[in-house]
């Protein structure tokens, strides 16, 4: 077919399609089912009315010609594109380049109804996992280019028979494109009655009713009888006044039902989420954000009661450095109540993987900015799009200062949703946040339909609930909200409208509202609860009754992203340990005089937790953010490295290092309690040595020793060195000596068996297999008889959707091992360590397990190389144990949660693979096992089975993901008790927060060859951090209670304090003053408390 029409034949002017800033339509958009549901409470009859009614709306037509692949003038209304094929809204297309191309004729009538003078708009809308771009022509001429692009006039004033030749092209894409939907929105010619009101009044009427009403069939009978007096006969006998007029009567009718529906209240917060980085980069956000942003402002100076919403502190930095124009609008419209900051954090990060102190530190660089530049403080806790949320985050949230909560992601669950709108979340130690489920973080329509049917629900889950708060705006990419979008809000919130009240406003104007009226009542749910049914709570006269969720907020969804892109995963959590440790070392030098680097360190964890955002960190982005988040991981490397290494030499300024000989060894535990463990130290010998070289204690015995590497002509060796009883958050000198000295060592190795005098290790020749872990203190056998311990077990990992995102249901019941092997080698004996490595290959991939067991460890360790070259593949690595129980346990941010092993519910059942940071346990009271890692996060736990998953392997977004080298360590641990008694919370640290060791310049001092500095009890306390105050001369001491019992902390500090206090996680003082005896500071803990001491320090030693 060709088709050529002048563009005259449009009757507006060229520029008017081109730029399309005015006067844009509304967006009449709800679901077909919402629809349908709604249609099946009317009466045949009535449903008749309404759906006739319904096709007054829009133009006919889906079927659109495409051409895949560019042409040079795919627009050109004479081109012949009667060969090409048909596609419909919803259908999928290839990442090509593609054109789409329609004739669109206005007809003589619309099922009846005249569409003489009507002004008729066209959108079309595309999805590639985000936005696409999109050209429009019209007849040739190119009308509109963008993404998310707003309607475009198609006809101002409508005749029948006037045609335009409509042509799209969407370039090239990253991955598969979505052809979405068409609209061709019709505004009814003035001076007649709108049918397409008309029928949302009906339906929106129709949707809530029930619910409001005391006399529901009463009023339900009403609204029959306004649908009724419309004449469809008149339209049907071509008598459009008859039929204008029966409207016209219908909504006089309508009318009487006005006061009951605007009983409630629709509160309209404008918002944009913007990925930090995505399918694009970091560098194109900030443009996003500038355009998103301006937009918003220039809406604000043409809609007077439109306000916005806007999260991550991060873009707002990026406005005031860069644009500071744009800035100092911000200020003006945050002073009028317009512009409102909410979230607190650097970004929106992913909220399973980071450990508390990024959470806490992303809300302390963010708040503290945010205040500075605009003095705001956020209470408003804000993050719609996270791929699940932990139980201590309302803890976080609550000690800074926040009493809110918003997401949308629960919704998205595969197989359960939480039956929430409105309802506190708390934590483990009994904090609460006010928390709220909006309809969607980015809604580009304010359609009545679809937010009374979202009301009437949420009152089902919330009797009492009249007010809710639903978010508008253009996401991800950006955008905000729309002319189109203001304009369908200012017309539904016109005092002539029959639907209930609609307000533009800010989210902290909804909470401030809602919580006024909360009832005292609100029944505890957690998942075993809500497994059995969930109930509402019981309804209490003018009052909102809401329930209280008691546990993590698990997204039954994309369970892949705890796992892909493996590399990221490892810098989050290296960057995390290498940053608070470089501030306790920085601490401990601030008081012995050295300038406490605050700007560097304030910089690291801006980089640190803008790449924990929620992209980013989950492993959904396309490969160029992954390598520039690389560079910005090795920057954070270097400077923590620098500011340890001169913070260490500083202290060691103070020991008498020369009491230990010529080439002393400072040996420090980042840790707040004494430990042992294995390290590496480069040493230099004053002089070359062929006899080799040990190490030596103060008391002039032998540290077990080994070199690793040497160059005997320049005395430079690297060594490994078991390090014993290193004190808490402290030191111990050692020296090394020339020549290699002997010690005992309790290691056994007898063929492919490995023991100490702890455990004993039994790897199966044939296999692999670790086929026995025996604890020989406890007596008892780990693994189950006859199991096949440390499996490489993999699994065809093809989601239907969301590649990088997604584990589908399903993919874990069919399993293929990896049980051939290469071959299985013992290549250490000891005297420190002993090894045996098990090499593997399997289709493309090689690996090589290096399952190591250490003189006097309780724990094995299994290093692993792997050159993975598999697509679609996941890979875990498997324990059956010999002890098993009910439920498993798994570390989180600042505490513990326990999962089921059991799937004997769909709860059970979707959650078949979990997030943890440093452990999992599974056992009874007796024993057990904690599978403890280094740098993954995916776990899973069924029957006696523990699991670890290692890789995966999307092609989508990034084709390369994970493919190429991985190194990383994970470690088994055996115990007799559970895992309080076996404390497998220190076992997780001690693990990852790795001793620190350098050759120093021997001298005189005042401090001895080992001391502690600080120290915390008792054990069921971690001290995560300690650093120098933000705001004061002192520092700040971080712990958490992990074990669930109330406690006293005894701190035990340097000397120099004069004063101490509780303060919250943003480091404001929240109680009375702490006694300090000596160097000690006592504060009490309650169960799972996140608890944060400011010990001042006015006077830090020269």
């Amino acid at each position: 077919m060709t088709v050529s029409t002048c563009l005259s034949a449009l009757r507006i002017p060229f520029k008017a399609l081109l730029v399309s800033l005015f006067a844009i339509p509304l967006l009449h958009a709800q679901s077909a089912k919402e629809v349908s549901d709604i249609l099946h409470t009317l009466s045949p009859q009535s449903q008749k009315i309404v759906e006739r009614m319904a096709s007054f709306g829009d133009l006919p037509g889906n079927e659109w010609r495409y051409h895949v692949g560019d042409l040079q003038h795919g627009e050109d209304p004479t081109l012949d594109d009667s060969g090409w094929p048909t596609a419909k809204p919803r259908s999928k297309a290839s990442n090509e380049a593609i054109w789409y191309r329609r004739l669109i004729e206005v007809p003589k009538t619309l099922n009846g109804y005249d569409l003489t003078g009507a002004r008729i708009w066209f959108q079309f809308r595309a999805n590639a996992n985000g936005p696409v771009p999109e050209i429009v022509y019209f007849n040739g001429r190119r009308v509109a280019m963008g993404d998310d692009l707003e309607p475009i006039i198609l006809f101002d004033q409508a005749r029948p028979g006037d045609k335009v030749l409509v042509a799209v092209k969407l370039p090239q894409t990253v991955g598969a494109k979505t052809f979405v939907s068409v609209s061709t929105h019709i505004d009814f010619a003035k001076g007649r009655p709108n049918p397409s009101d008309l029928r949302l009044e009906f339906l929106s009427t129709a949707a809530l009713l029930p619910s409001l009403s005391k006399q529901p069939a009463q009023d339900m009978a009403t609204l029959e009888q306004s649908i009724a007096t419309v004449d469809l006969a008149a339209l049907d006998a071509n008598n459009q006044q008859k039929f204008d007029s029966s409207m016209d009567a219908a909504r006089q009718k309508l009318e009487t039902l006005k006061p009951l529906l605007q009983q409630a209240t629709f509160h309209l917060t404008g918002n944009s989420h913007i990925d930090a980085a995505w399918l694009w980069p970091a560098s194109e956000t900030v443009d996003v954000v500038k355009r998103t942003f301006s937009t918003a402002l220039q809406l604000m100076n043409e809609y007077p009661d439109y306000t916005y919403t806007q999260s991550a502190a991060a873009y707002n930095q990026w406005m005031a450095t860069k644009y500071p124009a744009i800035n100092d609008e911000i200020k003006k419209r945050i002073k009028e109540g317009r512009w409102e900051i909410v979230g607190g954090m650097w970004v929106e990060p992913d909220l399973n993987m980071p450990d508390g102190e990024s959470q806490v530190r992303s809300l302390l660089v963010g708040k503290r900015w945010l205040k500075k530049e605009y003095g705001v403080d956020v209470r408003i806790g804000w993050n719609p799009d996270s791929f699940g949320y932990n139980w201590q985050l309302p803890q976080i949230y609550k000690r800074s200062g926040m009493d809110y909560f918003v997401t949308q992601k629960m919704t998205w669950n595969d197989t359960n949703q939480l039956p929430f709108k409105l309802f506190w979340w708390q934590s483990p130690d009994g904090s609460k946040v006010l928390t709220y489920f909006p309809q969607g973080y980015g809604n580009n329509n304010l359609n009545p339909v679809r937010l009374s049917a979202d009301l009437a629900k949420a009152r089902e889950r919330a009797p009492g609930m009249e007010e809710m708060m639903d978010l508008y705006g253009v996401g991800d990419h950006g955008g905000g909200p729309t002319r189109a979008v203001l304009d369908e809000g200012n017309h539904w919130a016109k005092d002539g409208m029959i639907v209930p009240k609609m307000e533009f406003g800010t989210a902290q104007n909804y909470f401030s509202s809602v919580e006024k009226e909360l009832s005292s009542n609100s029944p505890v749910w957690n998942y075993a609860s809500i497994a059995k049914g969930y109930k509402p709570p019981a309804a209490e006269a003018g009052k909102i009754s809401i329930p209280t969720w008691d546990s993590e907020m698990y997204l039954e969804f994309h369970r892949g992203v705890f796992t892909t892109q493996a590399q990221h995963k490892r810098n989050m959590r290296e960057s995390e340990e290498e940053t608070l440790n470089a501030e306790k070392y920085a601490s401990l030098a601030w008081l012995r005089g050295k300038a406490y680097p605050d700007d560097q360190l304030t910089d690291a964890w801006k980089t640190i937790t803008f790449n924990d955002f929620h992209d980013l960190a989950a492993g959904s982005g396309i490969g160029v953010i992954y390598k520039e988040a690389q560079a910005e991981f090795d920057k954070v490397r270097l400077e923590t490295d620098a500011i340890s290494s001169n913070s260490l030499h500083a202290l060691a300024s103070n020991i008498n290092t020369k009491a230990a000989g010529d080439v002393p060894v400072l040996i420090f535990n980042p840790l707040a309690w004494s430990r042992s463990g294995l390290v590496t130290v480069n040493v230099q010998l004053p002089s070359a040595s062929s006899n080799g070289i040990s190490l030596l204690d103060e008391h002039n015995k032998v540290v077990p020793t080994k070199v690793l590497s040497s160059d005997e002509k320049t005395g430079a060796y690297k060594l490994l060195v078991q390090a014993d009883d290193v004190p808490s958050l402290g030191y111990k000198v050692l020296h090394a000596v020339a020549g290699e000295k002997p010690f005992k060592s309790d290691l056994k190795v007898s063929g492919t068996t490995m023991e100490n005098d702890l455990l004993r290790v039994e790897v199966d020749p044939k296999t692999g297999c670790i086929t026995s872990l025996y604890d020989k203190q406890a007596r008892f056998e780990s693994l189950a008889k006859g199991a096949c311990g440390n499996q490489l077990q993999t699994f065809h990992d093809l989601p239907a959707r969301y590649d990088a995102w997604n584990i589908d249901p399903g993919t874990l019941d069919h399993m293929i091992p990896i049980d051939k092997v290469d071959s299985v080698d013992v290549i250490e004996k000891g005297p420190m360590r002993a090894a045996i490595r098990v090499t593997r290959t399997w289709q493309s991939s090689k690996f090589v397990q290096e399952i190591e067991l250490s003189a006097h460890s309780d724990m094995v360790d299994v290093v692993n190389d792997i050159d993975w070259h598999e697509t679609h593949v996941l890979l875990k690595a498997a324990f059956p144990l010999a002890a098993s129980g009910p439920m498993a346990t798994y570390e989180i941010p600042y505490g513990t949660i326990e999962r089921p092993t059991t799937r004997n519910n769909s709860w059970e059942k979707a959650q078949f693979e979990v997030p943890a940071l440093r452990w999992a346990d599974l056992g009874d009271s007796q024993r057990g096992f904690s599978l403890i890692n280094e740098a993954k996060y995916g776990y899973d736990a069924e029957g006696n089975t523990l699991r670890l998953t290692l890789l995966r392997s999307p092609t989508s977004p990034d084709p390369d993901a994970d493919r190429g080298h991985q190194h990383f360590s994970y470690a088994l641990y055996p115990h007799a008790g559970n895992w309080k008694q076996a404390l497998s919370e220190r076992h997780g640290y001690e693990y990852n927060y790795k001793l620190r060791a350098q050759q120093v310049v021997p001298h005189t001092g005042s401090l001895p060859l080992e001391h502690s500095y600080i120290a915390v009890a008792p054990e069921n306390v971690v001290l995560t951090a300690v650093k120098k105050a933000e705001d004061k001369n002192g520092l700040i001491f971080r712990v958490y209670e992990w074990a669930g019992k109330q406690s006293d902390v005894t701190f035990t500090v340097p000397p120099g304090a004069t004063s101490a206090t509780e303060t919250n996680l943003m480091e404001k003082a929240t109680g009375s003053p702490l006694a300090i005896s000596g160097d000690k500071v006592t504060a009490h803990i309650n169960p799972y408390e996140i608890l944060t001491v400011r010990i001042d320090y006015p006077n830090p030693s020269k």
